[in-house]
């Protein structure tokens, strides 16, 4: 990859990092915030690896900006939990078709199993019921992160969507 589009992918990683500290102050409840829609949207563009680290870092602020409201182990749970949530997201969009109506279903659908009712499961040995309060916000947040991320990904153009930085191995 040429210098000048490792500098395009270095804008485009702080343009959606920077994103997710402005999602994070959006809050639904505690937590519970904006801070993933561009993480899903980062997995899209910059791959399963990069929308790993933006769902860590993006709950990690949003956990942060609200005090830590399940104490730090917790979110560090919570944070490693959204890591695999978009690296799986990205994942299955690159093999599925980013665009491909497909790969777009069965990502959600895995995106959103992997947030809410998978991650729940796992924590309710820590938090046994106070999880049954974090279903519905959580589905919220999920859900219309989904839908911006897909909505953004929809609005851009095809020489944007395209774009040698864009590819992984150019």
């Amino acid at each position: 990859m040429n210098r000048s589009n490792r500098l395009k992918r270095m804008v485009l990683a702080a343009m959606l990092l920077a994103l997710c500290v402005i999602g994070a102050n959006v809050k639904i409840m505690g937590s519970v915030a904006f801070d993933s829609a561009p993480a899903f949207l980062g997995a899209i563009l910059l791959g399963p690896v990069f929308g790993g680290f933006l769902g860590i870092f993006g709950h990690l602020v949003s956990a942060a900006l609200a005090g830590f409201p399940l104490t730090l182990p917790i979110h560090l749970i919570i944070a490693v939990a959204m890591g695999i949530c978009m690296f799986v997201f990205g994942w299955l969009r690159q093999k599925l078709g980013k665009e491909a109506i497909k790969g777009v279903v069965i990502a959600d659908i895995v995106g959103y199993a992997i947030n809410v009712p998978i991650e729940l499961v796992f924590m309710y040995p820590l938090l046994k019921q106070a999880v049954y309060v974090y279903f519905v916000p959580l589905t919220i947040a999920t859900i219309l992160n989904l839908i911006v991320c897909e909505v953004i990904y929809a609005a851009l153009p095809k020489r944007v969507k395209g774009a040698p930085f864009l590819r992984l191995h150019s």
